[in-house]
């Protein structure tokens, strides 16, 4: 046990079908224009673009370094080449969640609209129960060939005080408000993350499992994780995963000048 890694597993059709990741691209898209024309701002355009060259760029990570192995990438039933599938990565599972996250918190913070933040809030639990649970329920095919594995704590994991670091320099040197909106928006990103990994889960397309990657890239003594690793790998996934590595998509344009602070 102590020799062999921990994988994160996509099952199901999340892993491989692109539709819904386009769709969750496109909702990001109409939010950054609707406030853009509801505020006379352009805040979600920066943490639009912010966010897109940021993940997509971890994602190009991820692949290269063989973390994420996604052998099997369609949309509307056509296989899609790993320059387009690597982009729709980041603007669905990247770049989406700040959008929405930082939309819910800016109607929360504002009292007049704070009644609306509930309401957006539930329709996207909904909206990603809706989502997860389209194709049914899953059996896990643990061991098995499957959409994506890989390991819960690469060596690239050390990166990520580096990755979230330009957050974590805003975050003390912002005025109170920004502080304020960005902490806002952290929780809920880790609560949108924690709703995400548990419908996943449920669903049959997302579980945990323990053995070894050997050095020819196959895998021996995989068997699933016990329920209680399972759950701290949720737990680890949206505050760190989505949470944390999410923030740069807002903290780096106000670092540039390009967010003006309250």
């Amino acid at each position: 046990m102590l020799l062999e890694s921990v994988f994160i597993v996509r099952g199901g059709f999340w892993g491989e079908e692109y539709e819904f990741k386009l769709l969750f691209a496109i909702v990001a898209i109409s939010i950054t224009i609707f406030d853009w024309k509801w505020k006379n701002r352009k805040d979600y355009f920066w943490v639009f673009l912010t966010g897109a060259i940021f993940w997509t760029l971890v994602e190009l990570m991820l692949h290269f370094t063989g973390v994420r192995d996604m052998p099997n990438r369609y949309l509307f039933g056509m296989e899609i080449p790993i320059w387009l599938s690597i982009p729709m990565q980041g603007l669905s599972e990247g770049v989406s969640v700040g959008i929405m996250g930082l939309f819910i918190t800016d109607l929360y913070l504002d009292k007049e609209m704070r009644k609306y933040s509930l309401i957006i809030f539930i329709i996207v639990v909904n909206g990603l129960a809706l989502v997860m649970f389209s194709h049914g329920i899953y059996t896990p095919n643990v061991g098995g060939e499957v959409p994506s594995r890989r390991e819960v704590f690469p060596l690239w994991s050390l990166l990520i005080p580096v990755l979230v670091s330009p957050a974590i320099y805003w975050f003390a040197k912002t005025d109170h408000e920004s502080r304020k909106r960005g902490s806002y928006m952290f929780i809920t990103m880790f609560i949108l993350g924690c709703i995400w990994y548990l419908f996943y889960w449920l669903s049959g397309q997302r579980w945990v499992e323990i053995g070894t990657k050997n050095r020819d890239g196959s895998y021996s003594n995989l068997r699933r994780a016990d329920p209680i690793i399972e759950l701290s790998v949720i737990i680890y996934n949206a505050a760190v995963e989505i949470a944390l590595i999410y923030m740069p998509f807002l903290a780096i344009p106000y670092l540039c000048g390009l967010i003006q602070e309250k």
